[in-house]
């Protein structure tokens, strides 16, 4: 496993739909803050908020992160080097690669926006949040950015962005089954939204509840402002197993098909 991995970490870095996704979500992020604290300037009606929420870590990252998923999984396929990688190695350990390298991938979508948490925190400058995620809410805090409290900021940042993958890792399975990459982007941004109202209702019935819980769609995994160390480890833990179970499924999904 561990030559595929780094085999898919080198095809990663030469790999320029990947360098594209990531440029976009610096490039948002760092409008989204700016537009944010033009929000609180006053330079933007209320009504304009709309517009800005498109970019938004919850609207961006639910977009691109099953594409990258589809097309990390994919393109060996479409490429035909799968041949050579399963030559090389196992089916277990190339699903195992692949979930390593997409989970990483997809985390790192969001880490421009910690960037912008951390750059607008330091400005010392006023920002209205668009929408209440866990960015804007540390963004639009006020106070001094100390050390202690840019640790908090990473740490949160760090686990949000672990739970968002989490939250797509079901796009896993589905791009190893389908392999088509367009149409894994489609069916994983709708399930991005309808998943938490799922998680939600579920959470409501009795029995049900304790099933969402071991899940990262439970309302208590997601982090926020002021979160302390325990949450945070135990929201990781949860959306690090919830991967990994995405991976066995992913395996089992590519043991009973066809390669050709």
């Amino acid at each position: 496993m561990i030559n595929q991995l780094r085999a898919d970490l080198f095809v990663l870095t030469r790999s320029s739909l990947a360098w594209l996704c990531l440029l976009a979500s610096t490039a948002a992020a760092a409008l989204y803050t700016w537009l944010q604290h033009s929000l609180a300037m006053g330079d933007l009606s209320s009504n304009a908020a709309n517009g800005v929420q498109g970019l938004s870590d919850i609207v961006l990252v639910s977009l691109l992160g099953p594409l990258l998923y589809g097309v990390i999984v994919a393109q060996p396929f479409d490429t035909k080097s799968v041949h050579n990688a399963l030559l090389g190695s196992c089916r277990g350990a190339f699903a195992a690669a692949k979930t390593v390298v997409a989970a990483l991938l997809v985390t790192a979508l969001s880490l421009p926006y910690a960037a912008g948490v951390l750059v607008g925190r330091a400005t010392d400058a006023e920002f209205v949040p668009a929408i209440p995620t866990a960015f804007s809410l540390m963004l639009a805090e006020a106070g001094e950015l100390t050390g202690s409290e840019a640790g908090s900021i990473l740490a949160v940042s760090v686990t949000t962005a672990l739970v968002t993958a989490a939250k797509l890792a079901v796009c896993l399975p589905l791009a190893f089954w389908l392999k088509r990459p367009l149409v894994v982007m489609a069916i994983g941004f709708v399930w991005s939204f309808v998943a938490d109202l799922l998680a939600g209702t579920a959470a409501d019935v009795e029995g049900l509840d304790v099933l969402v819980r071991l899940t990262p769609f439970s309302a208590e995994h997601a982090p926020g402002p002021g979160a302390d160390g325990g949450d945070l480890l135990a929201s990781a833990a949860v959306s690090v197993a919830f991967i990994a179970v995405m991976g066995v499924v992913s395996w089992v999904v590519l043991r009973r098909s066809d390669i050709k």
